[in-house]
């Protein structure tokens, strides 16, 4: 396994982790980062032995967001860096096989949170909060974090909580759908990785055709997306994992779920 100087990344059993170790800027998303965190990502993606992924960073807060003291590269603009460098790391955390579970042990930021939003799962510390500063220093949203945003506030609060620089209160995350689970944040690792184990457990071609339904259906129409249902319900009920399971409900056992 590759060595890492911005990340740490190891793997057990059916989960793997990531942990974004830049604790001293808070970690402040530079440019080592994102290839790291993009090349651990595809590690984990390429192994069919991870079910799935934990998210999290040491330290006290995910992300403050970009490294503001890192420039461009030469003739690079920040549109390009946004698109080729954020972009595979977002796309990726959308499109990969496996349940991701973001570990938010306090504060999250600008891209932090965008990244964090990518994922399908969140626990976050109860004294954790989500931060869009972005218009105190005279710039707007980025990384898809308006597009997540506004699927859960609606059009006023969002404009509001990104034009005010605002923050949201971990318990407000919570209620908006944002954060799944709320605990203490030095159980935030902790409680991410029996989640994970717990999930690892069930049937992972369902687990992945689940995420693809809803990934699809967000801009899709009712039509549209009971059509993609029927084609993910034929991958599943094909499946070995099917087959054990409704044999394990007629013997009264657990099911035991392979992945085929």
């Amino acid at each position: 396994m590759s060595t890492y100087q911005t990340l740490e990344y190891s793997k057990d059993g059916m989960v793997a982790e990531i942990r974004l170790n830049r604790p001293e800027s808070l970690n402040s998303v530079n440019r080592e980062m994102r290839d790291e965190l993009l090349s651990a990502l595809r590690d984990a993606n390429a192994d069919t032995a991870i079910r799935v992924l934990v998210l999290g960073a040491n330290g006290r807060g995910f992300s403050s967001g970009a490294d503001l003291a890192e420039g461009l590269l030469p003739d690079q603009t920040v549109e390009d860096q946004i698109l080729d460098e954020y972009g595979p790391i977002l796309r990726l955390l959308g499109d990969m096989d496996k349940t991701v579970i973001a570990a938010v042990p306090g504060i999250v930021a600008g891209v932090g949170a965008a990244i964090a939003m990518r994922c399908d799962l969140i626990v976050m510390a109860d004294s954790g909060s989500l931060i869009m500063a972005f218009s105190n220093v005279g710039l707007v949203p980025d990384g898809g974090a308006s597009w997540q945003l506004l699927r859960h506030l609606g059009y006023q609060r969002c404009y509001q909580l990104m034009a005010e620089g605002g923050r949201l209160s971990a318990d407000v995350c919570l209620s908006l759908g944002i954060a799944n689970k709320l605990v203490p944040a030095e159980q935030v690792m902790d409680a991410a990785k029996i989640w994970a184990e717990a999930l690892a457990l069930r049937a992972p071609v369902a687990l992945r055709e689940m995420k693809k339904i809803l990934r699809q259906v967000a801009d899709t129409s009712y039509e549209e997306a009971v059509a993609i249902e029927a084609k993910a319900q034929k991958v599943c009920v094909d499946t070995a994992d099917a087959k054990e399971a409704m044999q394990a409900f007629f013997e009264k056992r657990p099911a035991v779920f392979r992945g085929e």
